[in-house]
């Protein structure tokens, strides 16, 4: 299996799924045995692939496989400025399955906090408030962001922001 397989079979798929209204963004493909048994390295240079639907589909199989990615959080992370709403919002869950909480990590989602997108705003903080729940140390940095974050113009938001400074003992009513 390489990129290429990869590649061919995640469009043919996008293509057999599509129908009138679709978001092909949100499926969550169920990729066959001889895809999903790939070694984590096809999925990693997938992951750069200029294909949306490819990093969308290598980001889900990380969050499936959490074990195999550990040594692929960098680029992962990396997918956390992409130009697309659905890959940051992929990119941060993976990094939250993977429980990747380095102080770096934490920095690049908490940045999110203030992105244009309430969806990619909301999964920030959620993953904030775990990734953050299971650290020895406390994240200042991190900490106030989300106190930044807490009068955000969406409900939702605020909500899951109040919900990860309880998480980490920091919301004060």
């Amino acid at each position: 299996m390489n990129l290429e397989k990869l590649v061919s079979v995640v469009q043919t798929m996008i293509i057999e799924h599509d129908y009138p209204g679709f978001e092909p963004r949100a499926l969550k493909l169920g990729l066959p045995d001889s895809v999903n048994n790939a070694s984590a390295k096809v999925f990693c240079e997938a992951l750069g692939h200029e294909d949306v639907y490819v990093k969308l589909a290598a980001l889900r199989w990380f969050q499936e496989k959490p074990g195999m990615g550990k040594g692929y959080a960098k680029a992962i992370a990396g997918l956390l400025k992409a130009e697309d709403p659905f890959v940051r919002r992929e990119a941060t869950h993976a990094l939250d399955k993977l429980n990747v909480g380095s102080d770096e990590v934490l920095a690049l989602i908490a940045d999110l906090l203030k992105d244009p997108d309430a969806e990619v705003r909301k999964d920030a903080a959620r993953a904030l408030g775990k990734l953050c729940s299971r650290r020895k140390t406390k994240s200042e940095v991190t900490a106030q962001a989300l106190r930044d974050a807490v009068d955000d113009k969406d409900h939702e938001v605020r909500w899951k922001v109040q919900k990860a400074l309880r998480l980490m003992g920091e919301y004060k009513d």
